[in-house]
């Protein structure tokens, strides 16, 4: 059946690799959010509809497959994330930003809805105007269901009765109007909902931060019902759907084996399976329909796989990713019939392109670039590698070559990831992919303490801030110098989050290391951190002995996180250093990158802070994100130029 898939993929893998003449496309290219993003096929497969980034004009567009005619809705500079179908009648889309609400201090990042009438052409806001709707709340953004006729949506948010504790329920929203009422008036101490396709409200999930309490209630019955409880000090169990014929939940746990997995609970609160687990890879994410019903899952590790209840669909999507080479093959949108679906396809020859497979023909076609302005020619390979940690424990990595070049003593710009807890796959990252054109190598490693490698993995980083972590990272850059492959007098450190701690972390425990040093929205002072999370979720919450943990394993003294941070050891510093931080950051607060800036000051060392006013931790305003890119490159190539 994919016969003439094989072929078409074949054909678009064809080129070499080498080049004669790279092309060098603008760094706008790279630095501009991609000009089409988050596209989504209607469910009969007629329609698609999608973000489109075209300067100041940016606008939802769809496009008929089949008379070509498109039209658009202008959004402005709301940062959409999600667009989704509603039937064929609505586009659903998702947007955050950051604001300040009158009562109180600050800013939070603030979530919501709209839904475009196909029809009529009107973009409408979700939820505001609610009279029952708690003012000043910042997540109301999210959608748990739909109503089996298309019309209405189900969407969580806090309900105005409650004094200063108000419930958290559930209201039906008019997807024409953006009003809603509330259908169940919750608790405060309501987390989450999943409600079935007939209304029926299956499970809401609560957690008490006072008493870590953890339990799951039902109403199938008519009355609620508690189903099961435990005693949980780091928050939230993993509740993440249902059955598809809702004859039970779904849930992330652990397996024996050290890696996650989904597991049935059944009404009554019994456990079993696992239902969908994989020796040696993590589940990076649950793919669901509108109403939480589980359908397979996305499988982590440094490229993504799939498995689904349908095998022939598992069979389908992962034959594809089989043979795309050295890319990832993410699946990203689908018919109602599974007929037809959209994949998004990022690596080395692909700077992120959405292609549909027809799964009656087995033809996969080109629907969008989203970087159209950056040719294959131009888009560097990239590698997955593994080395040891100076104890032994292999790191896996990603490398990012030059297109072309000779893989001996190039400039090295070393790139850990934020999180800690996420990691670097395969892909089209605009970043990496920059500099890579530009003549660097790339080093991406997943440290110990990155996911998607198993609990061991993961929890061997615990404490290891500024350590063990970061040992990791100077084992792999002085691999690729004992190699040769890199030049030892050329090297920066990059990085965005807790990325940019462990950069700063190499600039000030491994200084001999490093030619520059580069912070992005990062880490510069642990206790500060905990401050300001106290400040925000209260002393007692789970979130504070999460980072605790992380950052010192438990002991999270006062002189142990001053010892793990930078700005506490501004004299050790030997390379310059850039900092770039948003004003309106609310995960990593632009303190950080001040206290580091007046450290190194204090030491009489080089360093630049620019700020970006309303911007958030993600910089993801187009003018932002391309003057991130410009100011890296300008300080890089002052300090270890490439060729």
């Amino acid at each position: 059946m994919l016969r003439a898939l094989f072929i078409v993929l074949g054909i678009l893998l064809a080129s070499p690799f080498a080049s004669a003449q790279v092309p060098q496309p603008p760094i706008e290219a790279y630095g501009n959010l991609p000009t089409i993003s988050a596209l989504a096929i209607s469910p009969t497969g007629e329609q698609v509809a999608y973000i489109n980034r075209d300067g100041e004009n940016n606008a939802v567009l769809i496009l008929n497959l089949e008379t070509g005619e498109k039209w658009g809705v202008g959004i402005g500079d709301v940062k959409v994330t999600q667009v989704r179908w509603a039937g064929t009648g609505h586009v659903v889309l998702s947007a955050f930003d950051a604001l300040r609400f009158s009562r109180n201090r600050g800013k939070f990042n603030y979530s919501a809805a709209f839904a475009i009438n196909v029809e009529t052409r009107k973009l409408t806001p979700l939820l505001r105007n609610t009279t029952e709707l708690y003012e000043n709340q910042t997540g109301i953004g999210r959608i748990i269901g739909r109503s089996e006729d298309n019309e209405y949506a189900y969407m969580p948010a806090y309900s105005a009765r409650g004094g200063a504790s108000p419930p958290y329920s559930i209201f039906r929203v008019d997807l024409d109007t953006g009003k809603g009422r509330v259908i169940e008036r919750g608790h405060k101490d309501a987390q989450d909902y999943i409600i079935g396709r007939d209304g029926t409200i299956l499970a809401q999930e609560r957690y008490s931060n006072r008493s870590n309490q953890y339990e799951i209630r039902t109403k199938r019955s008519g009355s609620w019902e508690t189903i099961y409880d435990e005693a949980s000090p780091t928050g939230p169990a993993g509740l993440v759907g249902t059955l598809q014929d809702e004859s039970g939940l779904v849930f992330f746990r652990r397996a024996n084996n050290g890696f996650n997995a989904l597991y049935k609970m059944d009404f009554s609160g019994e456990f079993s399976g696992p239902i969908m687990a994989r020796d040696g890879v993590e589940i990076n994410r649950v793919l669901t329909d509108e109403n939480r019903g589980v359908i397979g899952v996305e499988y982590g590790g440094l490229e993504p796989s799939y498995e689904f209840f349908d095998e022939t669909l598992t069979a389908d999507i992962n034959g594809v990713s089989e043979r795309a080479g050295t890319a990832s093959v993410r699946l990203e949108s689908w018919t109602a019939d599974w007929s037809k679906i959209v994949l998004y396809i990022e690596g080395s020859d692909f700077a992120g392109d959405y292609l549909l497979l027809d799964r009656a023909t087995g033809d996969l076609s080109s629907l969008a670039r989203s970087r159209p302005d950056i040719p294959t020619d131009a888009i560097g390979e990239v590698l997955t590698i593994e080395y040891p940690a100076r104890d032994g424990l292999t790191i896996p990595a990603l490398l990012t070559i030059p297109r072309g070049a000779e893989l001996q003593k190039l400039p090295l710009i070393v790139m850990p990831h934020g999180g800690p807890e996420t990691h670097d796959q395969v892909g089209f990252d605009y970043m990496p992919q920059y500099f890579a054109n530009r003549g660097y190598l790339v080093f991406q490693p997943n440290f110990r303490g990155s996911d998607g490698f198993g609990t061991e993995f993961t929890e061997a980083g615990y404490g290891g801030w500024g350590s063990s972590m970061q040992h990791d990272i100077t084992d792999g850059v002085n691999a690729l110098i004992t190699g040769g492959q890199v030049d030892p007098e050329r090297i920066c450190i990059v990085g965005w989050s807790y990325g940019g701690y462990a950069a700063l972390a190499g600039g000030a425990f491994t200084p001999d290391l490093y030619q520059c040093v580069a912070s992005i929205a990062g880490v510069s002072h642990l206790p500060q951190i905990l401050v300001d999370e106290r400040r925000d979720h209260g002393r007692d919450h789970w979130v504070i002995e999460y980072w605790e943990d992380a950052m010192a394993n438990g002991d999270a003294s006062s002189d142990v996180l001053r010892e793990k941070s930078p700005a506490m050891h501004a004299e050790r510093f030997q390379a310059p250093v850039l900092l770039m931080h948003g004003r309106d950051d609310l995960v990593v607060k632009i303190n950080q990158s001040r206290l580091m800036r007046r450290a190194l000051r204090r030491a009489d060392h080089p360093v630049e802070l620019v700020e970006y006013k309303g911007g958030d931790h993600s910089l993801l305003t187009p003018g932002d994100r391309l003057d991130v890119l410009q100011e890296l490159d300008k300080f890089i190539t002052t300090h270890i130029g490439a060729n």
